[in-house]
């Protein structure tokens, strides 16, 4: 009966053996969990696509054209609108409609809806509609710039949130005007309606992935101006006939045409510590 109660544990061997089996399943099973993981944020991000083209069709269905990449009314001298980004008006049809309908705060556009607009917290603080991390234009896959943003829009205690990023870039060839010629202001607004695009929509890039840094002097941020282009959320600056970049507010000249290529591994991310303007522009 004494050795009838004696309890058999595991031999060391054993143990190793059965920690290593696990091992084992652990190595096997993690390349198929980052598989899944990784094809779940490709559709996140094909998906974030759609909704930014469907909102750019109501958009036009709305307002009788395609929004402006950069609208700011005072510098053209017309009657002051929505100030901002392409982005920024698509706002209101993809959901976000209580940001973009808090931005008429002021204090330089008082009751206009402005992207820098100090839309009150509390406690003295406020939060611009430029520094709200949107979710539509994150992917997910890309870890090169914090869903945080990147630095503070105003710097003086007040900001409770950061220039936010952007995944995706507006094609100056449509949002914009590059039959202005090199001015980063008149440029940026478009005439055009999807029925008067010459190559027509279906063969028209209207938004792609970018990242959110991929150089010291770079970073796409959704609701950045065109006071300093590199920091906008586009691509293809340049001329129409695809032969000549743009420069304007921008420290290097754009690329567009047939030498126009999209970096697909990123280089280096921005440099903590410098604000926006002191960058100088971005390799396109």
């Amino acid at each position: 009966m004494s050795r009838s109660s004696i309890r058999r544990g595991f031999t060391l061997i054993e143990l190793l053996v059965v920690i290593a089996i696990i091992a084992i399943l652990i190595g096997l099973l993690l390349p198929a969990v980052q598989k899944i993981r990784e094809a779940a944020n490709r559709m996140k991000c094909s998906n974030n696509l759609k909704q930014i083209s469907l909102a750019t069709h109501n958009y036009q269905d709305v307002n009788g054209k395609l929004p402006d990449m950069y609208y700011e009314g005072y510098m053209a001298g017309d009657k002051p609108g929505p100030r901002g980004t392409v982005f920024f008006v698509l706002l209101a049809f993809i959901e976000q409609d209580n940001i973009y309908n808090q931005s008429t705060a002021g204090p330089y556009l008082p009751g206009v809806n402005d992207f820098l607009s100090r839309v009150p917290q509390g406690g003295g603080k406020i939060w611009a509609p430029a520094a709200r991390p949107i979710k539509t234009y994150l992917c997910p896959s890309d870890s090169t710039g914090s869903d945080n943003g990147l630095w503070s829009i105003w710097g003086d205690g007040s900001d409770l949130g950061n220039w936010s990023y952007s995944n995706y870039g507006a094609n100056y060839q449509v949002f914009g005007n590059p039959d202005v010629g090199n001015d980063s202001y008149a440029s940026e607004r478009t005439s055009l309606t999807i029925a008067t695009i010459g190559d027509g929509s279906s063969n028209t890039i209207f938004f792609a992935e970018k990242f959110r840094t991929c150089y010291p002097t770079y970073a796409s941020l959704w609701g950045h101006g065109a006071w300093n282009v590199p920091y906008q959320s586009m691509f293809a600056y340049g001329n129409r006939a695809g032969t000549q970049g743009y420069s304007n507010n921008s420290g290097l000249i754009g690329v567009v045409g047939p030498n126009s290529k999209f970096q697909v591994i990123a280089k280096k991310t921005i440099q903590p510590g410098l604000q926006p303007d002191d960058h100088a522009g971005e390799p396109r």
